[in-house]
């Protein structure tokens, strides 16, 4: 959105109660659900954008155990950018170009403030895959793109949902910094309060932020238990049935081969 929309002036006395329970609060072109779809709308495509970028790459990197040091080099380099300072950047190069204060400069900062986390998790997971399971795969005339589409990314996808659950959550919890650079979304409460000295607006829009990063986690850990594979499901419930069991691998199993006992004792 290139308008920036002010929220109305309210008395100082109000309370949040006041304020919440209002139905103008809620409704009319500068009430909180549109300025909530507007968060959504922006958070949505930074981590659909991010997903794209950072997963497939990081994925096919770390099968074929490429890239190690560049990958967490440039994963510390995202990491150090600060996401203000690179959207305050950007902001004067997007008007030059006629683009207006938005979306374009807050987009691609937060798509940076993402893409290290989630390429880092799936980068580990993968390579974190039990070699067994990959020999075993490549043993039975798998290739190498079923062996990371049929085996690694399934077994990893417990670790790369949770890398992409921690940088939903991170944008929206970062997504309000748009406000202050003649943006909108729920965070123009917090900026509004503060211009005009009023502590409900920036506690409302404050507590709204929060409850929309804790949504989006609920509704990312929902979505994981949904998309897991159910191979995965199964081989947790199988092992978590099992007393003392737990998803650790014993290291004798992996490091030599079953009934190897100078190995077993080596290890011991």
């Amino acid at each position: 959105m290139s308008l920036v929309l002010g929220q109305r002036a309210i008395p100082r006395d109000t309370t949040l109660w006041e304020w919440f329970t209002d139905p103008v609060t809620w409704t009319g072109s500068g009430g909180i659900l549109v300025s909530l779809g507007d968060t959504v709308a922006l958070c949505a495509a930074v981590i659909v954008a991010s997903a794209i970028l950072a997963v497939p790459v990081s994925a096919y990197l770390a099968h074929r155990r490429l890239a190690q040091v560049t990958s967490a080099w440039l994963v510390n380099i995202g990491r150090a950018l600060p996401t203000f300072a690179v959207a305050a950047l950007l902001v004067p190069i997007s008007l030059r170009g006629g683009y207006g204060f938005e979306p374009w400069p807050i987009f691609i900062a937060l798509t940076l403030l993402t893409v290290p986390p989630m390429f880092l998790s799936t980068y580990v997971a993968v390579k974190e895959v039990d070699e067994a399971a990959v020999n075993a795969a490549r043993a039975m005339g798998f290739t190498e793109r079923a062996v990371l589409l049929s085996v690694e990314l399934p077994l990893a996808s417990t670790v790369i949902f949770t890398g992409l659950r921690v940088a939903a959550v991170q944008v929206v919890a970062t997504e309000p910094i748009r406000a202050f650079l003649g943006g909108d979304g729920l965070g123009r409460y917090i900026r509004d309060g503060i211009g005009q000295n009023n502590a409900t607006l920036t506690v409302g829009g404050t507590f709204l932020i929060a409850a929309l990063a804790g949504l989006t986690g609920i509704t990312l850990t929902a979505i994981e238990r949904l998309a897991k594979p159910y191979g995965v499901r199964r081989l947790r419930a199988d092992r978590s049935s099992r007393p003392g069991e737990t998803d650790e691998v014993d290291v004798t199993d992996v490091a030599e081969p079953a009934g190897s006992h100078a190995a077993a004792g080596r290890l011991r």
